[in-house]
């Protein structure tokens, strides 16, 4: 998992971010306390993590509005698709994904810039999902969707 924080490490995203301000820390999966949390949830907390291990982690926002945040942010992810485009440039072979959520359906495209569809396989363990293919004669966007 990878989490985004500011400068206070107070968590503010979760896998991805459009915010060039935060810094992303990478937890590994075993001992990892947010495991199975929304992301509203996640993002309640400040954390430090050294070598992909949490050290500390503590809410900072008010601890009895956490319940009532976990709740709506469950309920949000569960009706909300996920959405993540990665490019491949020509030449490469795989793309990787980090932070996937769990979902019914995952589906992946390979569409390459000229708008061929490239076959392709796609594996998953964890949060992490990879996409394998050919080497690619033009550059390409990979979307991964889960339902």
């Amino acid at each position: 998992m990878i989490v985004f924080v500011n400068d206070k490490a107070e968590i503010h995203d979760v896998g991805t971010t459009n915010d060039p301000t935060l810094t992303g820390l990478f937890i590994k999966d075993e001992g990892n306390p947010f495991k199975d949390w929304s992301v509203a949830k996640i993002c309640c907390y400040k954390v430090s993590v050294s070598g992909g291990i949490v050290t500390m982690y503590t809410p900072y926002v008010d601890s009895n509005s956490i319940p009532h945040i976990d709740q709506l942010g469950r309920q949000v992810e569960a009706v909300t698709p996920y959405k993540a485009v990665e490019k491949a440039s020509a030449g490469e072979t795989e793309v990787t994904f980090v932070g996937v959520p769990e979902g019914k359906t995952l589906t992946t495209v390979v569409k390459d810039l000229e708008g061929n569809f490239i076959d392709h396989n796609t594996t998953k363990s964890e949060d992490i999902v990879k996409v394998f293919f050919e080497p690619l004669t033009y550059a390409a966007d990979i979307t991964l969707s889960i339902n």
